[in-house]
């Protein structure tokens, strides 16, 4: 009999086990029970429990993944905004792939003396204004246009337009 009760605590246990699925966890702090497939440099593709077709979600959202082994991967670290003085926390970008999966919060007009230099051509004086925007439109991303060689330069204090992204 005790022989019998063991065998059905063991089989009971396999199966909860193989019908345990990964964890993905994003910054907004909802949990997502799925199958990770696999994970690019800026997507996660998962596949739902009894579904074929699977679903993305970009890294940038995504806090961690725990594996149903219970290895856990970080995928990136959350940017946490308590108030108008952090700003500085704002993260400046130029790779799209850097706000697949985030909210787009709205544009930000900034005055720009930038002609090949990337991000590093705007003045530290406009950086902190686009940074203080972006808090306030509750940004944690803001995403400049990268440097295009097909482009000609439009001149010194030009305006440019850049896109604050968030959870």
């Amino acid at each position: 009999m005790n022989k019998y009760l063991l065998t059905l605590v063991v089989i009971f246990g396999s199966l909860q086990f193989v019908f345990a699925q990964d964890t993905i966890v994003k910054h907004n702090g909802s949990k997502l029970e799925a199958k990770v497939n696999y994970v690019t440099e800026s997507v996660i593709v998962y596949t739902i429990p009894g579904e074929n077709s699977s679903g993305k979600l970009g890294k940038a959202e995504v806090e961690k993944v725990i594996y149903k082994s219970g290895r856990v991967e970080l995928i990136s670290q959350k940017i946490v905004i308590n108030g108008h003085d952090d700003w500085r926390k704002i993260v400046l970008t130029s790779n799209p792939l850097s706000v697949v999966g985030l909210i787009k919060k709205g544009e930000i007009k900034v005055r720009s003396g930038r002609e090949s230099r990337g991000i590093t051509g705007f003045e530290s004086k406009d950086v902190e204004k686009m940074k203080k925007q972006a808090v306030d439109m509750g940004a944690h991303v803001i995403l400049v246009n990268g440097y295009d060689g097909r482009i000609e330069p439009s001149g010194h204090n030009a305006t440019e337009t850049v896109v604050a992204y968030g959870y």
